[in-house]
């Protein structure tokens, strides 16, 4: 037997995939928000000085911001292409752990782009992250709909969906090219991306 027939082996239960992974984005949420400190001031007292370090901090609030929305969109959309598989195989499992593995990474671009939000490599990294993602979750989603998906959701699904899902890959791209120009348009971009997909697609009507 083959090793890449091995992978199509196993009818793995569903659940315990779940499980994991949303204990995987709970992580990666948690150590998004570690990035954001209280900043220390020379007089506790002073209020000027306390709005200036606030503001100070206003791109890693951004970066935050844009991260978490991305992740809860990912989460989201990763319940639901997991509801449409009847089970789980080993070639699922680590297809599905290749992108939790990415998922795990984001908080390293984001702090990066909050620290350094006027270096375009900064915004750069983060965008290429991004854009690895959803490449990555593509490929889960094309796996389950190509071998495990459920006969009934298939003939309700978008033929396109596949097709579609790279306008994201290409929007991060392009803010990954923006940032050599303009990093604040970078930031506009990254931010509008993800709420093309802040909700699964409805099926199409019968």
């Amino acid at each position: 037997m083959s090793l890449l027939s091995r992978f199509s082996r196993g009818e793995l239960r569903l659940n315990r995939i779940e499980a994991f992974s949303d204990g995987v984005f709970a992580i990666v949420v948690t150590l998004l928000v570690l990035e954001l400190k209280v900043p220390s001031l020379a007089d506790h007292r002073s209020v000027a000085e306390l709005a200036h370090q606030l503001f100070d901090l206003l791109p890693k609030f951004l970066s935050w911001l844009i991260s978490f929305i991305i992740v809860c969109k990912f989460w989201l959309n990763h319940h639901h292409i997991l509801d449409h598989a009847r089970h789980a195989n080993y070639a699922m499992v680590w297809l599905n752990s290749l992108f939790l593995m990415g998922q795990s990474f984001i908080p390293f671009p984001t702090a990066l782009m909050g620290e350094y939000p006027a270096n375009p490599l900064a915004v750069t990294a983060f965008g290429v992250v991004m854009a690895v993602n959803t490449l990555l979750f593509i490929a889960l989603h094309a796996y389950i709909r190509r071998h495990l998906q459920k006969p009934e959701i298939r003939a309700a699904e978008d033929p396109q969906i596949i097709g579609k899902s790279f306008i994201g890959v290409a929007s991060y791209l392009i803010g990954v090219a923006a940032a050599w120009f303009s990093v604040q348009a970078a930031f506009a971009i990254y931010f509008l991306t993800p709420l093309f997909f802040i909700v699964p697609p409805a099926p199409r009507p019968d």
